[in-house]
């Protein structure tokens, strides 16, 4: 999804949908015809700049979108949020507690597209979910299809601390990340990423809630999650679990990586309530 080489066309049928608008109010509102709206969205005709920059506007979306290739308007989330998604056609299984944007998924979901073509495609087929839905960072989906993203990747056998970091590293890029690009004038620590990490949850999910606790010189990263992830959990194996605390230990050490430049070694601990989908961590 980071490479711009999505064809615009896709893009402008994500902002149409998004936005629940049919080709003929977008036609109107870029000074086209309904007939050229079409061949655009079908990659056969290109808007001009004006016409790009009318539309954009129409349907409130960055300028800018033409050339990182993905929609973000870098929104907060809120629980079943009737403004986003409904435009899109959702299997019931990821319609209810839709609390998390596509840019949760976006690291597991770009790896799979990029690296395992055919792998995705099958995937992708029995979703059910239109590819330009997950252009829109802003779309909502609930947690289960974080666990069947998983859980396919646990069939492909991907499942060591190498097969996951490759996904970490290759998916949680600058667009991924995008609200924590630190102010390079001033000297931050570990501790100080992981606050605005948590505190900026509501960028991406609100699933979990992430807290942050520290003990002289060690700080602790807590998962804890929400009470309607219970209708979730009929999918979530010992693996399941095992993938994502993974999955969490190289994102936060990744996260630091990426916003400070320097190695550390984040160290998980044994849950204290055993809840599922729970996940502890200490970084020294």
């Amino acid at each position: 999804m980071n490479e711009q080489h999505l064809p615009i066309g896709q893009l402008m049928k994500a902002a149409r949908k998004f936005k629940k608008f049919n080709q003929s109010d977008v036609a109107h509102a870029m000074g086209c015809s309904q007939s050229a709206l079409s061949k655009m969205e079908h990659n056969l005709l290109m808007p001009n700049a004006p016409q790009w920059f009318l539309f954009s506007r129409f349907t409130s979306i960055p300028p800018e979108s033409i050339e990182t290739g993905i929609i973000d308007r870098h929104s907060i989330v809120k629980l079943n949020n009737d403004n986003v998604s409904i435009g899109f056609k959702l299997p019931k299984r990821y319609r209810s507690n839709r609390s998390m944007k596509v840019r949760e998924i976006y690291p597991l979901y770009s790896f799979l597209k990029k690296n395992n073509k055919e792998d995705f495609e099958l995937f992708s087929k029995s979703l059910g979910i239109d590819h330009e839905f997950f252009l829109d960072f802003d779309n909502l989906v609930n947690f289960q299809l974080f666990i069947d993203l998983i859980n396919f990747f646990i069939g492909l056998k991907k499942t060591s601390l190498r097969d996951i970091q490759e996904v970490v590293r290759f998916g949680q890029d600058d667009f991924y990340w995008d609200r924590f690009i630190l102010d390079s004038k001033q000297v931050y620590e570990a501790k100080d990423v992981l606050v605005k990490y948590a505190k900026e949850q509501v960028f991406f999910q609100v699933d979990f809630k992430i807290l942050i606790e520290t003990d002289k010189e060690i700080v602790f990263v807590f998962y804890e999650p929400e009470s309607h992830l219970t209708q979730s959990l009929k999918d979530v194996s010992p693996e399941t679990e095992a993938w994502l605390g993974h999955y969490r230990k190289l994102s936060l050490e990744n996260m630091i990586k990426h916003t400070l430049g320097v190695e550390i070694e984040v160290i998980p601990l044994t849950s204290l309530s055993n809840l599922p989908l729970e996940d502890r961590f200490e970084i020294h």
